[in-house]
């Protein structure tokens, strides 16, 4: 999702491209995020100098290097033209930089972050999916520095997270990162609490069930956060309220 209330949707094949989508006004055109085309995953938006927005490509692919684009103007058309283009080099076991050497990043990528999947952007941070992995990458955009977390490592309660990780999504209160699971036995979606970083289950198949096998993909929460959405591969999608009737969170 755009600052201008725009949709960026993402094609996962070999040379696949990015593409902008305006859902009231019926238009749509493959944007400049793509580069040369790839297996690309999910987008995320630093809007945090509104006239120069900053977008970040994921790619799912083991030497899939993390793509910035920061575009040099705001609303439609900005994706479409020139911007400034790096890819994400991870330097050590804390620090990282954006470099222009895509062959480089996608080394880097191959070593620290296979398979990258969902992110999001939030206070100055990045937050995405290493599959391959199965790690949590978080990018201190001011200071350069990153930690990883083994996702599911600190379970609480009931349920399990034995496969790997998927899409995510902040909670209305930034409190909770809601994830989802490709692949596995049981895939659910799982959340996970605060700089503690504790996991629990928000919903898991059972093992040896009719998705078995499958992977849950798609969350999303309604406008009055009263409404919690997931969706299984295999075709279905769940709504999921709280008995109070209160929002999530």
């Amino acid at each position: 999702h755009t600052p201008w209330n725009t949709w960026v949707s993402c094609e996962e094949y070999e040379d696949g491209q990015c593409w902008e989508v305006d859902p009231v006004n019926g238009r749509a055109r493959e944007t400049r995020l793509g580069g040369r085309g790839g297996r690309y995953e999910s987008v995320a938006c630093d809007d945090s100098e509104p006239s120069r927005p900053v977008f970040f490509t994921t790619e799912d692919d083991e030497t899939g290097a993390l793509r910035r684009f920061a575009a040099r103007g705001a609303g439609w058309g900005a994706l479409h033209s020139d911007g400034d283009e790096s890819f994400l080099l991870i330097k050590d076991g804390r620090n990282f930089e954006w470099t222009a050497d895509e062959s480089a990043a996608r080394r880097s990528a191959a070593r620290y972050y296979r398979n990258s999947e969902g992110i999001q952007y939030h206070e100055g941070r990045l937050y995405f999916m290493a599959k391959k992995d199965r790690k949590m990458i978080i990018l201190d955009l001011d200071e350069m520095t990153y930690e990883t977390e083994i996702t599911g490592k600190k379970f609480y309660g009931e349920g399990s997270f034995g496969a790997q990780p998927d899409q995510n999504v902040f909670g209305p209160t930034r409190k909770y990162i809601y994830f989802t699971e490709d692949g596995g036995s049981s895939p659910g979606v799982y959340a996970r609490f605060g700089e503690e970083g504790t996991f629990f289950t928000m919903f898991q198949a059972i093992s040896g069930g009719v998705w078995d096998g499958d992977e849950t993909v798609g969350i999303a929460l309604s406008p009055d956060n009263k409404r919690f959405y997931a969706g299984i591969q295999l075709g279905i999608i769940f709504e999921f309220t709280r008995d109070d009737g209160l929002p999530f969170e």
